[in-house]
């Protein structure tokens, strides 16, 4: 049983518990050697856990010129090592071409990873992925108060039935919510989409910084060192003044 699964309430008639070879990737994605070897050396095993469809749980297909939901699909993966996961999100949800929940499996520690999928106009065999939305690692062991709201959010009672568009996106907002709760120390009131783009806003500060405290370790000038070490003050500041919105 994959640590995720004790974690939600799905009926026993959505389980499928199957294992998913590594082959199937490498066949349908024709993979470079350099992706086939990330697979090699960071995957152990991938189940896929439970598949909803309309005819074992009470959620309608939706479909319009854009997007196919006819079911969700709830696929796990089983670590060697914590690397290279948006690289492997990205080839597995291109591979099965369903929305998914993909659960990373490493020791004691899970992260979630969705995205909305749409149907690609040149190529209807093919999906497209709109964005990845996921969460950090979290440590089964030592559960806060985020990560148990998290979990509890998830349980099928607090989902959308509507249809398998409106479900999947719940599963969305709610963890785009529980990145929020990470981040600024409690649930924010704003709008879902204002919400992310703050968030989204500090992720992209927190890279400049890292990007800058770089820069400063290579250079050798000290007056352009003062000038990027303010830079640095300044991004904070502002950071905090977004996280500061957020709360």
């Amino acid at each position: 049983m994959a640590q995720i699964e004790k974690f939600l309430d799905i009926p026993a008639t959505c389980e499928v518990g199957n294992v998913i070879f590594k082959k199937l990737f490498y066949e349908n994605m024709e993979l470079k050697k350099a992706d086939r070897d990330i697979f090699t050396k960071y995957v152990d095993k991938i189940r896929w856990c439970y598949s909803l469809k309309e005819n074992n749980i009470n959620i309608k297909k939706f479909k319009d010129e854009k997007l196919e939901y006819d079911e969700i699909e709830f696929i796990n993966v089983y670590l060697k090592a914590p690397n290279k996961l948006k690289r492997l999100a990205d080839i597995i949800m291109r591979t099965i071409p369903y929305p998914m929940i993909l659960t990373f499996e490493y020791e004691n520690q899970i992260r979630l990873f969705t995205g909305h999928q749409r149907i690609n106009l040149a190529d209807s065999s093919k999906n497209t992925i709109d964005e990845y939305i996921f969460t950090d690692w979290i440590n089964l062991d030592n559960l806060d108060e985020s990560d148990q709201k998290l979990f509890e959010d998830l349980k099928l009672k607090n989902l959308s039935f509507t249809n398998f568009y409106t479900f999947y996106n719940d599963i969305i907002e709610k963890i785009i919510q529980y990145n929020v709760s990470k981040l600024s120390g409690g649930s924010s009131k704003l709008p879902i989409g204002e919400m992310k783009a703050i968030y989204d806003e500090i992720n992209g500060i927190d890279y400049k910084i890292e990007f800058i405290k770089g820069q400063m370790k290579k250079e050798t000038q000290f007056n352009h060192n003062v000038k990027l070490n303010i830079e640095i003050r300044r991004l904070k500041d502002k950071r905090e003044d977004l996280r500061g919105r957020l709360s």
